[in-house]
């Protein structure tokens, strides 16, 4: 709902007599947004803004910009809930709906709410693979040092046995692999 409010003061001042400012608001916006592009809600609303003021002050769905508003709202529908992701995309096609012309444009405008439901999917799956993904990460990494553990048993075993120098000196070599290589991977298990 809160994108909604955005899109809203967008268009109000597209409508309004403070419209002839509308490129220097947006440089100036522009320039907030970089500076505050880590701060993912006021740059994620900055985005919202500046969308709308671009597409609501050169003529809608005329507009040679308009299709920065499939981008936005594929993006906000990663970011939001189905049901929010589709009021935004009513709210936009409300605000745009009185650039209707012709019956191309009403495909255009209805076309918004095709990528709510695509992208929903995609983001569905794509939250599934990353589930399996990280699933199958942890699963390696635990059999990973559970082999590591059983060599470096295995290798301790092993130099308690009577062994040639040269096969000592191997063993040994194994073992500090294999306690380099587990290291390794508790640093990168912490790290993460």
């Amino acid at each position: 709902m809160i994108p909604s409010i955005f899109l809203l003061l967008a268009f109000l001042w597209s409508i309004s007599p403070l419209n002839y400012y509308t490129v220097q608001l947006i440089a100036f916006l522009a320039i907030i947004f970089i500076f505050l592009i880590k701060n993912s809600t006021i740059s994620r609303y900055l985005l919202i803004t500046l969308t709308g003021l671009i597409i609501f002050s050169s003529h809608g769905l005329a507009s040679p910009f308009f299709f920065l508003s499939y981008f936005l709202i594929f993006y906000l529908s990663f970011i939001y809930s189905p049901l929010s992701s589709f009021l935004f995309s009513l709210a936009f096609t409300l605000l745009l709906s009185n650039t209707l012309s012709s019956f191309y444009s009403f495909f255009t405008l209805f076309s918004l709410f095709l990528i709510t439901p695509l992208v929903w999917f995609v983001s569905h799956n794509y939250h599934t693979l990353a589930v399996e993904e990280t699933d199958f990460l942890l699963w390696s990494s635990l059999k990973f040092k559970t082999g590591i553990s059983v060599i470096i048993d295995l290798t301790s075993q092993l130099l308690s046995t009577p062994l040639t120098p040269t096969q000592s000196d191997q063993v040994k070599k194994i073992k500090q692999s294999a306690k380099s290589l587990l290291n390794s991977s508790q640093k990168l298990t912490h790290d993460h």
